[in-house]
């Protein structure tokens, strides 16, 4: 740590609250309304859109190592290693956001396929660029355990606020009075929040500070090959790349299926919105009591133990069939917010075990670490976009059917969204449970 910075403080955690908030502002919309526009909007058939996203994301995920790489090879500007990417990456970023969300009803079918495909992967390298040095950017802000959870709650506060807009108002703007989402409008919504997001990343680079030393580590051409090894004796990063697997690909995808369920089951898109604010609450909750808690117990013991209750609350949700959309939301909301604990605290896990990595292996490699755990989140992403259009397909869903789907649609949709989220709790829970070792007190003597 160097003496001459300042001090950890304020301008840290508001800074890197910012930067959680700028990568929000593209991918909490493209996350949520993708499909809905390429689905609904364009209608490419839901089996072709999976085929699609999982081509996407299997590119989109090999960005992340060779990102990291190259950011743990670039040497340090400015004596930064990680802020410079940010700043030059969120050009393309913005202007791929709005590219992925021009509205051509009328083109060929062929023509909508490549739109979808070849904008996201532009926009995936545009990501990537931006998110792989701002995660790895955690690991040298500081290496103070308490200060690491201060860190992840206020990225968690900046993924909440960009995600609340979507989430809340959106659904009151971009339906019509069929319950159809209108698809002229997505391209001017995404624009603005681009250029909010840009804004925010500038903020993030200006207000927060480096304290570990940049290490230009000596490169092999088996540098990476060597880290990659180490990363998957490294038990604790294993055992959270899991549990994030299983979080994103079938938890997270819960609210990709919400328009969904809403559109045909309940038949009212407007308690999307009621929905995501009932999602959000409990999530807060769990933001304040995530400190006093880490006073307490092991980052271990507050995230594995909650999922229990999401285990009972989404199997609640999968074997009765909930009528009135209050309870169901009600219950639904007791399930995100036992999940939130591992979302809150999930980001100073991963700068944990890229320590114990470190310890390990005698080299810190932030870039290459993080970007290797960050390819499993985002394969985990396209396997979470590919299970939801394959079950939308699965359940009988047609686009052409408009808001009269065949009967027995809109059930099927109603268990998939329920159960998909019940397997994924199950495996988050054994993984963090009995895989991940990091002791605190072994933080703690790192630090």
């Amino acid at each position: 740590m160097e003496n001459s910075v300042r001090p950890f403080g304020v301008r840290d955690k508001l800074g890197y609250m910012l930067g959680d908030f700028g990568c929000n502002m593209s991918f909490a919309f493209i996350n949520s309304y993708m499909m809905l526009f390429y689905v609904t909007c364009l209608g490419i058939l839901p089996e072709h859109y999976a085929i699609i996203i999982m081509v996407a994301k299997i590119w989109d995920a090999i960005n992340d190592p060779l990102i990291g790489g190259f950011c743990d090879a670039s040497k340090p500007h400015g004596g930064s290693k990680f802020k410079p990417w940010i700043r030059w990456a969120s050009i393309p970023l913005l202007i791929s956001s709005i590219l992925m969300f021009i509205y051509i009803p009328n083109a060929s079918y062929a023509a909508k396929v490549t739109l979808c495909l070849v904008t996201y992967m532009i926009w995936s390298v545009a990501y990537t660029s931006v998110n792989v040095p701002y995660g790895s950017l955690q690991s040298v802000i500081t290496t103070d355990r308490l200060e690491r959870v201060e860190l992840s709650n206020f990225r968690s506060i900046g993924a909440m606020l960009a995600q609340a807009p979507v989430m809340v108002i959106l659904p009151l703007l971009i339906y019509d009075e069929n319950d159809q989402p209108k698809g002229n409008l997505f391209i001017y919504i995404v624009a603005v929040m681009g250029v909010i997001g840009f804004i925010s990343f500038i903020l993030l680079c200006n207000l927060v500070t480096e304290r570990v030393k940049p290490q230009e580590n000596p490169k092999e051409k088996s540098g990476y090959f060597k880290t990659l090894t180490s990363f998957f004796h490294n038990r604790p990063m294993m055992a959270l790349t899991i549990a994030t697997i299983s979080y994103t690909a079938l938890i997270m995808t819960v609210f990709t299926f919400l328009p969904y369920v809403f559109m045909y089951y309940f038949k009212n898109t407007k308690l999307i919105a009621v929905g995501s604010v009932l999602a959000g609450l409990p999530m807060v909750v769990a933001l304040l009591m995530v400190k006093p808690l880490a006073k307490r117990y092991s980052k271990k013991q507050i995230t594995a133990y909650p999922f229990l209750v999401s285990i009972l609350s989404s199997g609640i949700l999968t074997v009765v069939k909930i009528k009135n959309p209050i309870v169901w939301l009600c219950i639904f909301a007791l399930g995100m917010f036992a999940t939130g604990f591992f979302t809150v605290l999930i980001w100073a896990m991963v700068a944990d075990c890229i320590d114990y990595q470190e310890e390990r292996t005698g080299r810190r490699e932030e870039g290459s670490i993080y970007a290797t755990y960050s390819f499993f989140r985002k394969l985990s992403q396209g396997i979470g976009g590919a299970v939801i259009a394959l079950a939308l397909g699965a359940a009988g869903y047609v686009q052409e059917n408009g808001s009269n789907q065949l009967p027995g649609v809109a059930d099927n949709i109603y268990v998939a969204v329920s159960l998909l989220p019940l397997i994924g709790s199950v495996i988050c829970f054994v993984s963090l449970l009995f895989m991940y070792n990091i002791n605190e007190k072994d933080v703690q003597r790192n630090a």
